[in-house]
């Protein structure tokens, strides 16, 4: 047999092999602790991105990105402060479409 076909058949019995432990008590505890630790991993990312998206970003930053509109600047107040209507001020409302001339208003 070639060389790839050997690889081929070699990847597919691992895969039967891998497969298979999940119905045992070892890998039943193997993809419980997996997914347990990996949920653990995701929201820890989580709290720390919103610890430096609330906390640590300059205030500069924070009005960049989130005061252009009243939707961000209200969107920010409410993930980082609870409420709707503190701290970030819109700097900027984006200025209405423009119409072509020609066209109906």
């Amino acid at each position: 047999m070639s060389v790839a076909v050997n690889r081929l058949l070699a990847v597919a019995g691992l895969a039967v092999l891998l497969a298979a432990c999940g119905f045992t008590e070892v890998g039943s505890r193997a993809r419980d602790i997996a997914a347990n630790e990996g949920a653990k991993a995701y929201d820890e990312g989580l709290a720390n991105a919103e610890f430096f998206l609330c906390r640590a970003a300059s205030v500069g930053s924070v009005q960049r990105r989130y005061g252009r509109t009243a939707e961000t600047a209200r969107a920010w107040r409410t993930l980082c402060l609870g409420d709707g209507e503190a701290a970030v001020e819109v700097i900027r409302e984006p200025a209405p479409p423009k119409s072509e001339p020609g066209s109906a208003p």
